[in-house]
């Protein structure tokens, strides 16, 4: 609204001018839901008479009921009626729209959008809306679609019990993804949830995404998300997959793969992946033993297990497999630091409820009980922690979780091997 009525002006000006502040204004658009609409403001729908609500000298603040799809339905209006203007919008958002009712009230606006690259739709569309729907949204609008996130929420009582809501059309069985470059996939819901089949529908064409973001979703395992790496492996270069990253590293366990393939090695051997935070059934060094790989910046591993160690037990080879994946992950962060262009890599690895840091030869996490178990002798190297439970950020004011310490990660080791601390999972 603020770019709209800051070129209200230069649109009267000349037809050049107008085409150039529509798709300024119009460039990116946020349709979000009234709450079910009480308006305490005696403000007029004509924004151009806002300025007169300062001359009221006792405003009564009379509440008045909206219709929560009003924006969604004058969205609709106003496209059909001008599709010129719809053409000029590059990115879309709708945000709290859950039922089938709403979901074809979205594509029917969307499908004069002949411009759009990028658009967040809420999950239940992949439920309510056809395949055709589907293939007109992603490859019929004149300019093929580069960018689609879900956004998942629990919806209300009332609309999960609507038996109109319940329908699912499982559009994907026969849609092309193969045009799109970035997909996402955010929000936890026990509602008509995305599950491992959509992303196997998803995977037989999706085999040129550059993005694959999964964040805050229990409902998709491992064998979802590699179903995807796997298609778009020569193109990849951001992978996101956080379960449950509102409870820090406390993941639910990933699902083990159905297949018996090592997936260290299949992500290491993604030629384009440069950004990286997976949680795994299970890491060992091999991840980290390509010196060609592309890996820099932030790159976080969650994993349950390590690699020929399933059985969760902390034992001596354990132990010995824990170091060898910590020393090649500080090889591989050597490696890029003196490369012909240097590339700056900072791992961490969240295992055994500690976090380690391979860059700084440093271990976060409660050594309480081992402190007790060693009668105080150990550790040596003990100081305060900046992180936490949640990573970096700490622990959210939990009273039922200590603070994390710091020790070296030589130290770690020599603990775990006099068993003053285990590494079972």
């Amino acid at each position: 609204m603020l770019k709209w009525d800051a070129t209200s002006a230069l649109r009267l000006v000349c037809w050049k001018w107008h085409e150039w502040s529509l798709g300024y204004a119009l460039k990116d658009v946020y349709i979000r839901r009234w709450k079910g609409g009480e308006r305490w403001a005696e403000l007029s729908n004509r924004r151009e008479n806002y300025p007169l609500y300062e001359l009221i000298d006792r405003p009564t603040g009379t509440a008045v009921y909206r219709d929560p799809f009003a924006s969604l339905k004058h969205t609709v209006r106003t496209f059909n009626e001008y599709p010129e203007v719809a053409s000029k919008i590059k990115r879309m958002w709708f945000h709290g729209f859950y039922t089938a009712e709403t979901d074809a009230l979205v594509f029917e606006a969307l499908k004069n959008c002949k411009n759009l690259v990028s658009l967040s739709i809420p999950w239940t569309a992949v439920r309510h809306m056809d395949a055709q729907s589907w293939r007109t949204l992603l490859l019929g609008n004149g300019k093929p679609l580069e960018s689609l996130e879900l956004l998942s929420v629990d919806p209300t009582a009332q609309q999960a019990s609507d038996a109109q809501n319940r329908i699912d059309m499982q559009p994907f069985q026969s849609v092309n993804f193969g045009q799109l470059r970035r997909l996402k996939i955010f929000g936890d819901t026990n509602f008509m949830p995305i599950t491992d089949n959509d992303l196997f529908a998803i995977a037989r064409t999706a085999n040129r995404l550059e993005e694959f973001h999964l964040t805050c979703i229990s409902t998709i395992s491992i064998d979802g998300v590699m179903a995807v790496v796997k298609a778009s492996r020569n193109t990849l270069r951001v992978l996101e997959h956080s379960p449950r990253s509102q409870d820090g590293f406390w993941h639910p366990h990933p699902g083990s793969p159905s297949e018996n393939e090592h997936l260290c090695e299949v992500l290491r051997s993604c030629p384009r992946l440069e950004t990286l935070s997976i949680s795994l059934p299970s890491v060992c060094a091999d991840l980290f033993s390509d010196e060609n790989v592309r890996f820099n910046g932030d790159l976080q591993v969650r994993a349950l297990h390590l690699c020929g160690h399933e059985h969760g037990r902390s034992t001596q080879e354990a132990t010995d497999g824990l170091q060898q994946l910590l020393r090649q992950a500080r090889s591989l962060i050597r490696r890029r630091a003196e490369s012909v262009i240097p590339r700056e890599l900072y791992v961490e690895l969240f295992f055994a409820d500690c976090i380690f840091e391979p860059s700084f030869n440093s271990v976060h996490g409660d050594f309480a009980l081992a402190q007790v178990a060693s009668e105080g002798a150990w550790p040596q190297t003990l100081s305060a922690s900046g992180k936490g439970p949640f990573g970096s950020t700490g622990l959210y004011e939990k009273e039922e979780e200590g603070p994390f310490q710091r020790i070296d990660e030589a130290e770690f080791l020599t603990g775990v091997r006099r068993n003053w601390l285990s590494i079972s999972t």
